[in-house]
């Protein structure tokens, strides 16, 4: 099985400093990117209890097996300061 992977999604760039968009990366390498993003303020977003850390709407995700929330990697994103491209 091949490992979980990620890929950013073009609008959300912005979100998230030094994941190219649209490359596959391993999802583990991107979920510690994103979190120390969130640990250094940058950017600025916030993770609620029961939301995925990496979600659908800003990733894509092939091969491996989901992780699910008893695993402390689920957690609800809320941006402060920018709206959501996907909601433009």
């Amino acid at each position: 099985m091949l490992p979980r992977q990620a890929r950013l999604r073009t609008p959300f760039s912005d979100w998230y400093s030094g994941i190219t968009p649209g490359k596959w990366h391993h999802a583990v390498w991107v979920r510690e990117v994103a979190l120390a993003n969130l640990r250094k303020g940058e950017p600025q977003w916030q993770v609620e209890e029961g939301a995925r850390v990496l979600p659908d709407a800003h990733f894509e995700f092939q091969g491996g097996a989901a992780m699910s929330g008893t695993h402390g990697l689920k957690r609800r994103m809320v941006r402060s300061g920018k709206a959501d491209p996907g909601l433009a």
